[in-house]
């Protein structure tokens, strides 16, 4: 009995007190000829719906990051997430669903992004 309860103290204390970190991934990315940031946008809004409505608990943001100097050659998409969890489910999501792939498609016809990094993310 007391190593049940142990157990269960265990358990509850780590379910509720150790958080789940952000994630960030960040995708370099360029524009094919013709293409502009505002298509970029608008799809990238499209995403962000789709994510948080097919992905449990949502919650899911993304950002574009446009040079204001330096390196103009490019953006950024800097997609931040709740949790690896969340993450994942997402990831699964556009390479299992129709609509994801399908989105999959409409970012390959505006830019080609070619590198991603994923970051665990801590908010001072």
């Amino acid at each position: 009995m007391k190593t049940l309860a142990l157990l269960i103290i265990t358990l509850t204390f780590s379910a509720c007190c150790i958080a789940a970190k952000p994630v960030v991934d960040v995708w370099n990315c360029k524009l094919h000829d013709g293409k502009t940031m505002k298509e970029a946008g608008a799809l990238n809004d499209k995403w962000v719906k789709f994510m948080n409505a097919k992905v449990k608990g949502g919650g899911i943001n993304s950002y574009d990051l446009v040079a204001k100097v330096g390196n103009h050659d490019g953006f950024m998409f800097v997609d931040v997430y709740p949790s690896i969890e969340s993450w994942a489910a997402g990831d699964n999501m556009m390479e299992s669903s129709k609509e994801g792939k399908a989105l999959l498609k409409q970012f390959k016809a505006i830019a080609k992004c070619s590198s991603n990094t994923l970051y665990s993310s801590t908010k001072h």
